[in-house]
C-alpha cells in the first residue's frame, strides 16, 4: 500500500496532497501514465491506499503546474503537449531561464562551479547505467540551480513554476539519448564551459544553442 510503504516522520511532515502530488509526478515521468491518459480516481485511490479526496486535493496540485487538466462532465486528464504548447516551453526558457544564467555566469563562485560539475559528473553516471529518469532530474536539477543563483527573485519564481513542465517534456527524449547518450553529458559541458569564462554574451550563445536543440528533438517526435 503506497501510505504503508512511505511513513518515516520526514515524510509525514510534508501535506499529504503534495507528497501524493509528488508521487503521481514521478510516474508520469517515468512512463507509468501516459500523456493525454484520463486519470480514474477509483482506481487511482484503491491502487495507492488513499482517500479520493487526498488525491483530488494532489490532481489540483498538478493542475496547477500545468501537467493535468479537468474537464467539465469528462474527469481529469494528464495533459499532452502539443507541437504549440512545447513551443511556448521553449520561448519562456529563452527569455526567463537564457538571461537569468547570464547573470548567474557573472556571479557564480567557484565552489558553485565545483557543484556543477559534479552534478556533471551524475549525469555521466546516470547514462551509463542507462538510468534515463535519473539522468532528466539531474539535469533540471543542473538548470534549477543555475537559475537559482542568479538573484532576480521573479526570475526564479517564474521559472519554478514552468520546472515541471519542462521536466515532464524531458522526458519525452528517452529515445534520442538512448542513441545520443553522450550528446547530453558534451552539451551541459559546453555550457557550463561557457560559464567558466565568466562572459554573459558566450554564455547567451551556448545557452541558446542547448535550448533550442532540445526544442528540436522534442518537437521531431511528434
Amino acid at each position: 500500500m503506497f501510505i504503508e510503504h512511505n511513513q518515516s516522520r520526514a515524510i509525514r511532515k510534508k501535506p499529504l496532497g503534495q507528497f501524493i502530488a509528488d508521487e503521481l509526478r514521478q510516474r508520469i515521468w517515468q512512463g507509468k501514465f501516459q500523456l493525454g491518459e484520463k486519470v480514474s480516481e477509483t482506481e487511482l485511490s484503491n491502487e495507492m491506499g488513499i482517500s479520493r479526496s487526498s488525491l483530488r486535493e494532489a490532481l489540483q496540485i498538478l493542475e496547477h503546474e500545468g501537467l493535468v487538466v479537468n474537464k467539465a462532465r469528462k474527469g481529469t486528464f494528464l495533459v499532452e503537449f502539443k507541437k504549440a504548447d512545447i513551443q511556448e516551453i521553449n520561448e519562456l526558457r529563452l527569455h526567463i531561464e537564457v538571461p537569468a544564467i547570464m547573470k548567474t555566469a557573472e556571479i557564480i563562485e567557484d565552489h558553485q562551479i565545483n557543484d556543477l560539475e559534479e552534478m556533471i559528473q551524475e549525469m555521466k553516471r546516470c547514462i551509463a547505467s542507462e538510468d534515463w529518469f535519473g539522468l532528466f532530474a539531474v539535469d533540471i536539477a543542473f538548470h534549477v540551480f543555475l537559475v537559482q543563483l542568479c538573484g532576480n527573485s521573479r526570475m526564479i519564481r517564474v521559472y519554478s513554476i514552468m520546472q515541471n513542465q519542462i521536466r515532464t517534456v524531458l522526458s519525452q527524449l528517452v529515445n534520442y539519448y538512448e542513441v545520443h547518450k553522450y550528446e547530453f553529458c558534451e552539451e551541459h559541458e559546453a555550457l557550463l564551459k561557457a560559464i567558466k569564462t565568466r562572459n554573459s554574451l558566450k554564455v547567451q550563445e551556448v545557452a541558446i544553442s542547448h535550448i533550442n536543440h532540445i526544442y528540436h528533438q522534442i518537437t521531431s517526435t511528434l
